[in-house]
């Protein structure tokens, strides 16, 4: 839709990803930076950062704000002391286009879903405004509208959009469809390339690279100043 011109011009976008796992106060590795190296903001952030890039066009400078919430062991399971990391994020970024926008990322929330996390993302631009809605299970749903068109309203997810997968589970994705460790498999089997790529891998720890520095530095961080 974003690619068709539903949006116009993109102004601005808001994704917000909740989850609950860092709600207990026991010792993970997400959270030693010895092991991790980065808590939520390089566990979550990566996965909107990507669709942001993807959607909106290139991240130019990120501002980040990291949180520690939630008390944990000062000692890791072999008693070793350890930095505990982030367990919520606060992103604002800045697109070459122009166009900006907040990602919340957290461990923190109570969400009572089968899977124990929910998506919500929403877009505007000059032409019109689209909302997204998952929570991994039964839910996923895209509203939008288009200027003139009055409140938003639900769109139907073409079938080509789902392909092979059932509707009523996230799992079956992985399952019929050739994304992530079955796409990685079968692209080296059959030596084809495949999207995302290493690239945007190392793209996406440039990104968490920048957001670190900016929470470290409490300043702005211009993507193009991090050296690959």
């Amino acid at each position: 839709l974003i690619d068709g011109g539903y949006l116009g011009r993109p102004y601005h976008l808001n994704m917000r990803y909740y989850t609950g796992y860092a709600r207990q106060g026991d010792y993970r590795w997400r959270f030693d930076r010895n092991i991790a190296g980065a808590g939520v903001v390089g566990d979550l952030g990566p996965h909107f950062l990507y669709l942001a890039d993807w959607l909106y066009g290139e991240i130019s400078a990120i501002s980040c704000r990291l949180s520690y919430s939630v008390p944990r062991p000062p000692l890791d399971p072999q008693g070793n002391a350890y930095e505990v990391l982030d367990d919520s994020c606060m992103l604002t970024v800045e697109f070459a286009s122009g166009a900006f926008g907040m990602i919340h990322c957290t461990a923190l929330c109570y969400e009572d879903s089968p899977f124990g996390q929910t998506h919500h993302m929403e877009f505007h631009g000059s032409d019109g405004t689209l909302y997204s809605h998952t929570d991994w299970d039964k839910v996923q749903q895209v509203k939008g509208a288009r200027v003139g068109e009055g409140m938003v309203r639900e769109l139907a997810i073409p079938d080509h959009i789902w392909g092979k997968a059932r509707r009523d589970t996230y799992r079956d994705i992985f399952r019929c469809e050739d994304y992530m460790i079955r796409g990685f498999i079968n692209g080296i089997i059959n030596d084809s390339a495949l999207s995302p790529d290493f690239h945007d891998g190392a793209r996406m720890q440039r990104l968490i690279s920048a957001a670190v520095q900016s929470h470290e530095t409490g300043r702005r961080v211009e993507v193009a100043s991090i050296v690959e």
